[in-house]
C-alpha cells in the first residue's frame, strides 16, 4: 500500500515538473501620462501639483522624483478662474503643504463656499481643464477623544464626533486630521476612513463618526526611520496629542474621485486584484488626477490627563 503511494507522488511530481515552460512576455512601452492633483478651499488660494506617471516597477528616489516625474514651472502654466470671473495664473514655487514641498500656488483668488472654480493647465502644447465646486461648511455638534474600548487599555484613543445632516441635500463628507506632539508631527493631512462617504443611510439624522488616522503614504513611511516610521503610521490618538480635525463637505465628481483612489490605495498592491482606475473631472484620457473643492472646518482637540477640550479654529 505504501509502496503504491510513494509510487503516485512521484508520478505526481514529475508530471508536475515536466508541465513547466519558460514563457517570454513582451510589454508595451509605457506611455506616462500628466497628473494633475489641485485643490480649492474656502478661505484659502489654489494648489495645484503637477507630475508624470511612471511604470509601476520603477525604482523611485530623490533624484528621480526631482528630474523625471514632477513638473515644473518652466514645463507649464495653470490658471484657475471662479464663477464670478475672477482669475489668476499660478506660481511654482517652495510650499511646505505640498507633499513634495513644491506646487503651483495661487495669491488672489481665495475659494468661497458654494462657488464652482475651473482649473486649466497647458502642458506639452495641450490645454486641460476641470471643473469643481466648494460647497456649504458645516458644524459639529460635537467632538472628543472615545477612550471607551477596553483593548485600548486608556492609553490611546479614536476620536467620536457627531453631525446633524441637513435632509434637504445630498451631502458628501470627507475628514482628515494632523497630530502635534513630542514624538509626532503631521505636516500633511491624514485623511480617515471611509476617505469618504455620502448621507444615504443617515439623511436628515444626527451621524456619530469615529475618526482614525488612515490614508498615509507609504513613499513618505519609507523615506522614515523605524521609531519616526512607527508614530507615523499609528491609526489611534495618545495622550499628549494636539490634534486639528479638518471636517469637510465635497462635491460629487469629488467623493467619486476620493472613493476610488482611496481603494486603489488600499487594495492596488493586492496581487489579486485588478487595479481600480481613479475617477478623473478632467476633459482628456491623457491626463489622472482630479481637480477638487472642500468646505472645511478646522476643530482642535488636546488630550490633556483631565477630560479633552474641544475648541473651533475656523
Amino acid at each position: 500500500m505504501y509502496k503504491k503511494l510513494l509510487w503516485a507522488f512521484g508520478a505526481l511530481f514529475v508530471l508536475c515538473c515536466g508541465c513547466q515552460r519558460e514563457i517570454d512576455l513582451e510589454l508595451p512601452d509605457y506611455q506616462p501620462k500628466l497628473v494633475i492633483e489641485g485643490t480649492i478651499e474656502n478661505g484659502a488660494p489654489a494648489m495645484v501639483m503637477l507630475s508624470k506617471s511612471i511604470p509601476y516597477f520603477s525604482e523611485i528616489t530623490l533624484e528621480m522624483l526631482m528630474n523625471d516625474v514632477l513638473v515644473t514651472g518652466n514645463q507649464a502654466r495653470v490658471f484657475v478662474t471662479s464663477e464670478t470671473g475672477e482669475t489668476e495664473e499660478l506660481t511654482w514655487k517652495i510650499c511646505p503643504e505640498a507633499p513634495y514641498y513644491v506646487a503651483f500656488m495661487g495669491s488672489q483668488v481665495l475659494g468661497r463656499e458654494q462657488t464652482h472654480y475651473t482649473l486649466t493647465v497647458e502642458y506639452d502644447g495641450k490645454t486641460y481643464t476641470a471643473v469643481t465646486y466648494i460647497p456649504k461648511t458645516f458644524d459639529l455638534d460635537s467632538i472628543g477623544f472615545d477612550q471607551s474600548a477596553e483593548m485600548l487599555n486608556d492609553s490611546m484613543a479614536s476620536i467620536r464626533m457627531l453631525l446633524s445632516d441637513d435632509p434637504a441635500e445630498e451631502n458628501y463628507y470627507a475628514f482628515f486630521c494632523k497630530v502635534n506632539c513630542p514624538t509626532l508631527h503631521d505636516r500633511l493631512w491624514i485623511s480617515g476612513l471611509p476617505v469618504a462617504f455620502d448621507d444615504r443611510t443617515f439623511n436628515g439624522l444626527t451621524f456619530n463618526y469615529e475618526l482614525t488616522r488612515a490614508g498615509y503614504s507609504m513613499l513618505l513611511r519609507g523615506m522614515m526611520g523605524d521609531e519616526e516610521g512607527e508614530n507615523f503610521s499609528r491609526l489611534t490618538f495618545r495622550p499628549g496629542d494636539t490634534v486639528y480635525v479638518k471636517h469637510t463637505q465635497i462635491d460629487h465628481d469629488t467623493y467619486l474621485y476620493m472613493l476610488s483612489a482611496g481603494s486603489e490605495a488600499a487594495f492596488g498592491s493586492n496581487p489579486f486584484t485588478n487595479p481600480l482606475p481613479a475617477v478623473t473631472n478632467f476633459d482628456s484620457e491623457e491626463v489622472l488626477g482630479h481637480w477638487s473643492g472642500f468646505a472645511a472646518k478646522i476643530d482642535t482637540i488636546i488630550w490633556h490627563t483631565e477630560p479633552s477640550v474641544s475648541k473651533s479654529t475656523r
